[in-house]
């Protein structure tokens, strides 16, 4: 899908669950903190976050978890609106949605089973699944590693690897056949520089998070949440090696995917 998809255009309406805030500069919706205070003291309304965005017609006095001091006002909602180009016009307000974010299991390792499966590597209680890797992480040879479980006591590494060959010679000898290399579809340098170019743009594109997310193939990529998709973040990322990114956009047209790979056709 092309991230070009997911730029909101003037007209395009969008359903989120975020913080309602009111303050002496107007009226702001941003995404979810990643917690929400439900009682006790609150010493203050908390200012809004650099990403969050200009709303009008939400009603403030129905928020969950609502908060007001001094003149403020904070609390949680679902939205249904129409994006204007600079804002969120209101239609319908309900009570917050949370999302199930889903995680990899890291059950099921991409390489076949060897011959009487998967070796137990705990025995009388001493565990013996110990590795050295030596410099192949240094030297880039290594891009992922991720232990999947296929059974109790039946760890397998699983290696992205730039290069098999390279990484079989010192690891086969140690781990034996609880190993499964696989080779990365992407080299470290071409994760590291799609790091520094989301690091350096942090704040202009109202990024909220990033990160790796290791996957069931034993593949690693990068994972960033952000307000919403600009026209220079989709042109930014059109040439990114496929599969690489993972951009989480928390305001997106609703008719629409919200999560979208960077270069995936």
């Amino acid at each position: 899908m092309e991230l070009d998809a997911l730029v909101l255009s003037e007209g395009d309406r969008v359903v989120a669950s975020g913080r309602l805030v009111r303050n002496q500069d107007g009226d702001w919706f941003e995404p979810p903190p990643e917690w929400v205070a439900l009682s006790g003291v609150r010493p203050t309304v908390r200012p809004p976050w650099r990403g969050s965005v200009r709303v009008t017609g939400a009603d403030f006095d129905a928020l969950a978890h609502r908060f007001e001091h001094a003149g403020e006002i904070e609390g949680m909602v679902a939205l249904h609106g129409v994006w204007s180009g600079e804002s969120v016009h209101v239609e319908h307000q309900g009570p917050p949605v949370s999302k199930r974010r889903v995680f990899e299991s890291w059950v099921t390792p991409p390489c076949s089973a060897p011959r009487g499966g998967w070796p137990e590597v705990v025995r009388r209680g001493d565990i013996t699944f110990d590795y050295e890797l030596g410099d192949l992480e240094e030297t880039g040879q290594v891009v992922a590693q991720t232990i999947f479980r296929p059974a109790e006591n039946r760890p397998v590494l699983v290696v992205a690897a730039a290069d098999v060959e390279a990484v079989e010679a010192i690891l086969r000898p140690q781990l034996g056949d609880s190993l499964c290399v696989v080779r990365s579809r992407w080299t470290k340098d071409q994760i590291e520089a799609v790091r520094a170019d989301l690091e350096e743009n942090w704040d202009r594109w109202s990024l909220r998070e990033m990160g790796p997310r290791h996957l069931n193939d034993g593949q690693v990529r990068l994972r960033g949440s952000l307000t919403r998709i600009l026209p220079e973040i989709a042109e930014w990322a059109a040439p990114l090696p496929e599969g690489i990114l993972a951009l989480v956009p928390w305001l997106s047209p609703s008719e629409r995917p919200a999560i979208s790979e960077a270069g995936s056709p």
